[in-house]
């Protein structure tokens, strides 16, 4: 690439003064998360899940052991190891998590830099900067961020780039074979893929910059980097499969095709996909859950005509610069596995888009160093600059949408109203509001659940139950709670309940005490 003059912004031009910059930045703009609560999957995964707690489980995390076990994420035993490390030392307070999520946040922002840094090395300063501070505080990278049990995305983006740095400073022909680079690449490649399936990108990364950025390296280090990530990716997911624990007990339903069907779920996908564009280019309704509701703008011709430009773009942008590959793998890869070809648990989340934002920002990074831009230095100055600016509207943002994960009060508020026919919104919005003795509200609440669930689901008159009960009207509380009983006799066993993570143990101890008192009435 074609030198150009040092940045005229005050920048340091030392590559670790840049390196700390970009730390430094990212942790003051997430430091409001480190006062947060646990909120959505964390409160049932570390405060009420024992698994976290208990040493004797490192040896099936450490082994990948829990491929076979029936727990959470027994498919995802690095993520388990990180979560089991802060438990050890924080147990059960939510500042040493959030501390770490923060922390390999800002790391993956480093490693970002240095992969665009590897990538194009002539770039000035500025842009250097600008293009991960984008990664680094998007508003759609907070929700892996502010929530402990979704640092899967974080941990499989930190070994994706890990091991694309790692291939990237092989120099042939000093280092022709260069064995412990094509090790880590491999172990890179585990790690991912052991962090979150997305982790297929890994190797799919590789591939890429292999084939069409470095064709020209001689030796048989990229053959063997990429093979040895593929096969290792491939042995994982043999394993994953092959292992997995049937019948589930606390899997107790499987996940379902958005639609009910793989041919209905197609359409609904490209309606998301197109969701995902305008989340990253204009993120104005980042919700935590997603629904049809939430894609009612996008109707399928106008999705379709989104995906569709959006794929003739990337198709220029590499036949412009072949560098873009590796960026265009990143997307594609870890959105594969959370495409709806395979029925998921979640059919669109925020949190989804952490490793492909990164994907992005290294896109935007090579593009300030265009080809096409040739020597025009105030060009590339000004699409730097303007590339800042972003960074500081997506910085306040990101503030704001921390806010709204930091307790189960405001997320849930936040995501019914942004999606108002979400029952999960609704039940949590409820039992948000008990908690906070919001009474009269709890109640509207939940019995806007029962209606969305068509009054068919058990866990909804149960918070009904409670909500009476607290309100005084013991006998409606007990009508309400024979209801829940009478669609789900699992119900009547409380710890059964939550043995197998269905209840969170604070919901479970409420429940026995009513059941209690209604035994004691009869």
């Amino acid at each position: 690439m074609n030198e150009t003059p040092a940045s005229s912004l005050p920048l340091p031009s030392e590559p670790r003064l840049q390196a700390l910059l970009l730390a430094v930045l990212t942790c003051t703009v997430f430091a409001p998360t480190l006062s947060s609560g646990f909120v959505y999957d964390a409160r049932l995964q570390i405060l009420t899940d024992p698994f976290l707690h208990d040493p004797r489980n490192w040896l099936p995390v450490l082994t990948f052991g829990t491929l076979s076990m029936d727990v959470l994420d027994f498919n995802r035993p690095v993520n388990l190891a990180s979560l089991m490390l802060d438990a050890a030392i924080w147990g059960r307070e939510p500042f040493g998590y959030h501390l770490t999520s923060v922390l390999v946040h800002a790391a993956n922002v480093v490693l970002l830099w240095a992969v665009l840094r590897r990538m194009a090395p002539g770039m000035p300063r500025t842009a250097a900067v600008a293009a991960p501070l984008l990664f680094a505080v998007h508003p759609v990278v907070t929700e892996a961020v502010c929530e402990p049990t979704f640092r899967e995305d974080l941990l499989v983006t930190s070994f994706t780039l890990a091991g694309l740095l790692l291939a990237l400073g092989h120099r042939p022909p000093s280092d022709r074979h260069d064995g412990w680079r094509t090790l880590g690449c491999a172990a890179c490649a585990v790690l991912a893929i052991g962090s979150k399936e997305s982790g297929i990108a890994a190797p799919a990364v590789l591939a890429a910059c292999w084939l069409l950025v470095r064709r020209e390296d001689r030796g048989w280090f990229w053959p063997l980097a990429v093979g040895g990530a593929s096969l290792a990716v491939l042995a994982f997911l043999t394993a994953r499969f092959t292992l997995e624990p049937a019948p589930s007990m606390i899997f107790e339903s499987r996940p379902q095709y958005p639609g009910g069907s793989l041919p209905a779920a197609l359409p609904i996908e490209a309606r998301i996909l197109a969701l995902y564009v305008q989340q990253l280019l204009l993120p104005v309704n980042l919700c935590a859950d997603y629904g049809l509701h939430s894609v009612a703008h996008l109707p399928l011709p106008v999705a379709g005509l989104v995906v569709a430009a959006v794929i003739t773009v990337a198709a220029a942008a590499v036949r412009a610069d072949l560098r873009m590959a590796v960026p265009v793998a990143m997307v594609v890869g870890a959105l594969l596995p959370v495409s709806n070809i395979v029925p998921i648990y979640r059919a669109a989340a925020d949190r989804y888009l952490y490793l492909p934002m990164a994907g992005v920002a290294l896109a935007a990074g090579l593009l300030l160093d265009a080809p096409w831009l040739g020597s025009r230095a105030e060009l590339r100055e000004r699409l730097a600059v303007a590339c800042l600016s972003v960074a500081v509207l997506f910085g306040v943002a990101c503030n704001e949408r921390q806010k709204v994960w930091a307790d189960p009060l405001p997320l849930w508020s936040d995501t019914f109203r942004r999606n108002p026919l979400s029952f999960t919104a609704a039940s949590g919005l409820a039992d948000a509001l008990r908690g906070a003795g919001r009474l009269e509200e709890a109640e509207r609440v939940a019995r806007q659940a029962i209606e969305l669930s068509g009054g068919q689901r058990g866990d909804a008159w149960v918070e009904l139950s409670l909500v009476l009960e607290a309100r005084g009207r013991i006998d409606e509380a007990f009508a309400a709670l024979d209801k829940a009983v009478a669609l789900d006799p699992r119900l009547a066993d409380p710890e059964g309940r939550v043995a197998v993570l269905a209840m969170e143990r604070t919901t479970a101890e409420a429940l026995e005490r009513l059941q209690t008192r209604r035994n004691a009435a009869r």
